[in-house]
């Protein structure tokens, strides 16, 4: 499936719907043809994460089942056709590589033997985890070394830092005194090498 872009958003959306609510009502339908699908709950990581619980239910059986529903998403004022608001959805058992979804919404989905779906409600519980160590790790003064070495512009490789925080944001200076962003630094493998004292 691709990408579905709309202008609609930017026209008559902005200000009085987030973005999030906005594609809850995308999502939800109560078309005669097709099964009802109900929003339940939903959450966005950003701009380009959405997650919700959806409840289907089958118009002939009767049959209610919740699954989760991911979507990929590009919010831009300055697109060129106008189109600023964009998204790709997809089910949990299509195994999508987003793992940031809140337990409050896995918490709310209905059993599954689907492997991928599993799979997927697994990793997320991983990915939080690992944030969540990450964030106790990850203490101003800490020394940490990262499993695999990172590339920076002009191919410059670091792998050793010291994390500082700066506002709320963390950035971590590496051994040659540059300071770095190291956006998904709590979902990649490390070891602290020097505790902050």
């Amino acid at each position: 499936m691709g990408w579905t872009t709309t202008d609609d958003y930017e026209r008559f959306s902005k200000g009085l719907f987030s973005i999030r609510e906005y594609l809850d009502r995308q999502f939800a339908s109560d078309h005669p043809d097709y099964p009802r699908l109900e929003i339940l709950d939903s959450s966005m990581t950003g701009r380009t994460e959405y997650y919700a619980a959806v409840r289907s239910t089958d118009r002939k059986s009767g049959k209610v089942t919740t699954f989760a529903l991911i979507a990929m998403v590009k919010y831009s004022t300055k697109a060129w056709d106008g189109h600023s608001l964009g998204w790709k959805e997809m089910s949990e058992n299509m195994m999508p590589y987003l793992f940031n979804c809140p337990e409050r919404i896995i918490g709310q989905l209905d059993p599954t033997t689907d492997a991928r779906a599993l799979e997927w409600r697994q990793k997320c519980r991983e990915h939080r985890e690992a944030k969540r160590a990450a964030r106790t790790a990850f203490q101003p003064g800490t020394v940490v070394m990262f499993e695999k070495p990172l590339t920076f512009t002009g191919g410059v490789e670091r792998q050793r830092f010291t994390v500082e925080k700066r506002g709320r944001a963390l950035r971590f200076r590496a051994e040659d005194g540059v300071l770095c962003a190291i956006p998904r630094a709590a979902t990649m493998a490390f070891e602290i090498v020097e505790v902050a004292a």
